[in-house]
């Protein structure tokens, strides 16, 4: 009977469950798609290659799963401020507390278990799309992924069951507590906050303190090591905590008193941000977190790409060596996007290698230059004969597709066409950009392979080559990167407009009243407009000065974490503020309907 009247209860009220649901949904889904990645050992130690892989994920876990209880907590009370009235009303008819209680109980479980089942089911599905959409766009091979990972969708479901079953519980308590009047007239009630500003005060330096403090350790990793980590974890979210809920009111505080508060709606929309503001510190503290590992795994996974091509380019020349190309691998060539190439003929004995000098006078092999600024590009000059006699490069050693390098010997062209051996020609191909052409690539070399099974195990010739063992050790951290950040950014979305969305009921009324005391409505939507502004910009600005600092971590991994760092943090800011205009539209229709 319960569970019948638990099922028709929701169905019925299914457009007020559609916020709740939506938000739930991306929660859990999000929190596979990181269990995924956290869970699964044999990918971490398979394609992390630093030492404190397995640590950095169990400490981002447990962030997680911070942001994933406070959104929890709002999902809950979100679930009992909108039944509340309802269930007073049950018993106002003569139902039994505990008959109501026990039917409030089954509908959250229900709504929750559902939410979870529906958000595994949608991580499971955006975990494969995405990740097949980075692998083939990064040009990346990961070992040991799998969008369907057991062990993390069971992490997933017994954590959201457990934090469902803890707030149906608290709901119980909550109401066994409250009056039956209460819970009917709940939603007339005014919420009054008082606030010392000494207090304020003092919480506010304690912020900066502990967000200065969470900085330092991040920029002091090589010194601290692992317990970098926990301490800028625990100083950062309780700095980021006491600084939204001090230095805000206090500033909106000191502006309700000059006179521009007391033009037009700029009084009712600080109000409103007064109110939010305190009501919403843990939701904001939870968005500028999100938004700093959104921008920051989105960085690195930036800066890993970018940095992957530039070390293999810095080993060779030239990015892949043929030998004796066919016409079908000739026409492979062809199709290659920005590649340039060019051949030398070679004779080889049992012994020996023999080239062309005037070939290589004219086409000169080029060979690094060596450089004490590894943050620059590298250099290539052109290698005279008698040079790569004297210092053969590797990759010119490897030219002849022979298992270990050959006697090499640079001879005159007429000493060249007397020379007896076996007359063969090795192109060497150059292109600009590797990812982009890694598919063809990687068949043009498994077909090299094929024809010279005997010089597979050498080290190769070409940048490629290079760029197939730098990405089995960076390539892991690019994926991820790019793979955690937009999840975070997709969770950062839902956070912030979940909150927002959810207080519509009792703003209607506000806004509502208005219209009918003659107040415009362009003036309603302008403070709007500002109102939600405020609640995006600010973790916004602490976010990026999250990322800032928290890019001093990986230092010791990069080259340079801060490349094109503003350009990235445009781009982000700018599909920020596309959740603001989305967030901002859907709220103006609710709240503020044509009719």
């Amino acid at each position: 009977m319960l569970l019948r009247l638990a099922t028709s209860n929701i169905k019925n009220r299914i457009r007020d469950y559609i916020v709740l649901l939506t938000g739930l949904v991306m929660s859990s889904a999000i929190f596979y798609m990181f269990a995924n990645l956290a869970t699964n050992q044999q990918l971490i130690k398979s394609n992390l290659n630093f030492q404190y892989a397995s640590q950095v994920f169990i400490f981002g876990t447990i962030l997680l799963m911070i942001i994933t209880f406070v959104y929890v907590m709002y999902a809950n009370t979100f679930l009992l401020n909108m039944r509340q009235h309802d269930y007073g009303l049950f018993m106002m008819l003569g139902a039994k507390r505990s008959r109501v209680g026990a039917l409030m109980v089954l509908e959250t479980l229900i709504v929750g278990i559902g939410a979870t089942i529906i958000g595994i089911l949608f991580g499971i599905l955006i975990t494969g799309s995405l990740s097949g959409f980075l692998f083939d766009r990064l040009g990346l091979e990961i070992q040991h992924f799998n969008p369907l990972y057991p062990k993390a969708v069971a992490i997933t479901f017994v954590l959201f069951a457990l934090l469902f079953v803890i707030a149906s519980f608290m709901n119980l308590q909550s109401l066994v507590r409250t009056p039956v009047l209460q819970l009917l007239k709940q939603s007339d009630s005014v919420d009054k906050f008082k606030f010392s500003r000494v207090r304020l005060i003092i919480q506010g330096i304690a912020g900066i303190i502990l967000v200065g403090l969470g900085y330092w350790s991040l920029a002091s990793i090589k010194t601290l090591q692992l317990m970098a980590i926990p301490i800028a974890l625990i100083t950062i979210v309780l700095g980021s905590y006491f600084i939204f809920k001090s230095s805000i009111l206090l500033v909106i505080t000191w502006i309700k008193k000059t006179n521009w508060a007391s033009k037009k709606l700029n009084g009712f929309t600080l109000s409103q941000i007064m109110f939010r503001v305190h009501d919403y510190t843990r939701i904001l503290t939870i968005t500028s977190l999100l938004f700093a590992l959104a921008l920051g795994a989105i960085t690195v996974g930036a800066g890993f790409h970018r940095e992957i091509p530039m070390i293999a380019n810095s080993q060779s020349s030239f990015t892949l060596s043929i030998n004796n190309p066919t016409a079908a691998q000739k026409d492979s060539i062809k199709k290659l996007s920005g590649a340039t190439s060019y051949t030398y003929q070679q004779k080889l004995d049992h012994k020996n290698v023999y080239y062309n000098q005037a070939e290589l006078d004219t086409k000169p092999f080029k060979e690094p230059v060596p450089s004490s600024d590894f943050k620059k590009p590298t250099k290539f000059k052109n290698a005279s004969s008698k040079e790569l006699m004297e210092n053969t490069p590797p990759d010119f050693a490897f030219l002849a597709g022979t298992p270990k390098p050959a006697n090499i010997k640079i001879v005159p062209d007429k000493a060249f066409k007397s020379a007896k051996g076996t007359n063969q020609v090795v192109e060497l191909v150059t292109v600009k950009d590797i990812p982009s052409n890694y598919k063809a690539l990687t068949k043009l070399t498994d077909e090299q392979n094929k024809r010279y099974p005997s010089a597979v195990d050498n080290s190769g010739a070409g940048a490629f080559r290079s760029y197939q063992f730098v990405s089995s050790v960076f390539g892991g951290l690019e994926f991820i990167g790019y793979f955690l950040g937009i999840a975070f950014l997709a969770m950062l979305a839902s956070c912030l407009m979940f909150k927002i969305l959810s207080g519509t009921a009792q703003d209607q009324i506000r806004y509502n009243l208005l219209l009918k005391i003659g107040t415009r409505r362009s003036l309603l939507k302008r403070s709007i407009n500002r109102e939600l502004l405020v609640l995006f910009v600010i973790p916004g600005v602490l976010g990026i000065i999250d990322v800032l600092f928290g890019l001093q971590m990986f230092k010791p991994l990069m080259i340079d974490p801060y490349y094109n760092i503003s350009i990235l943090v445009g781009i982000f800011v700018i599909m920020y503020l596309g959740y603001y205009f989305l967030t901002s539209w859907l709220y103006k229709l609710i709240v503020l309907p044509e009719k």
